[in-house]
Order: structure tokens, then sequence, then C-alpha cells
């Protein structure tokens, strides 16, 4: 009996590993604020797991969050579009739809909102 629950683990196991195509590095939660694709503020994130593909994200609020959206890296100062992977709770994973690109790099205002300290306020 004990066998079968240590063999399910390990074919969970086994399935994640193979789904993910690049591996994760930790990133020691960094801070994040995530954005939709009008522009508007969804809540604040840490960012807990990096890799080429994608990011595991732990938002600081049970909220929804939309097929697609905006991740702006607070230490890093950097944009991704993502799209929404999976959802557990309040870790999620996203992979990217565009790459993260340094802030400077965006001329859209909205996004520039993103990497100013008081980001929910209008000007």
């Amino acid at each position: 009996m004990m066998f079968s629950f240590i063999k399910s683990k390990q074919t969970e196991f086994t399935q994640a590993v193979q789904r993910r195509i690049h591996p994760r590095q930790r990133t020691r939660l960094r801070p994040a604020k995530l954005a939709n694709l009008n522009n508007e503020f969804i809540c604040d994130c840490s960012i807990r797991d990096i890799s080429d593909g994608g990011l595991r994200i732990l938002l600081n609020q049970d909220t929804d969050l939309p097929n697609e959206f905006y991740v702006f890296d607070v230490v890093h100062r950097n944009v991704s579009e993502v799209e929404l992977c999976w959802r557990k709770e309040l870790d999620a994973g996203v992979q990217f739809v565009v790459p993260p690109a340094n802030i400077r790099h965006f001329s859209n205002t909205g996004l520039q909102r993103l990497a100013q300290r008081l980001y929910a306020m209008d000007d």
C-alpha cells in the first residue's frame, strides 16, 4: 500500500520534469508588479523562480489573473508579457510571450508607470 503512494508521487514528479523545458533558478522572492494588457495594475507579487521560458510567481493577494498580462521585475527593472500556465492558490506559473526587456525600451506610458514608486496613482 505504501509503495503505491511512493510510485504515484514519483510518477507526478517525472511528469512535471518532462513538462519543464527550461531549468528553473530560485530568485529569493524578488518583488514584482502585475498589470493587464490595458496597463491597469493587478497586484504586487514576488518572483520565486525564473527560467528562460517563464516565471513562478507568488501573489500578495488572492485575485483573478487574466490569461495574458505584464510582469514588472522591480529589482532588474524588466518588463515581460506572459501567459498564465497554471495557478494554485497564491502560486502561479507563467510562460513568456515577450521575454523580459528593460523598462527604458518601452514607450508605453502605462508600463512606464509600473516603474514608479507610487504606481497605482495617476499623474
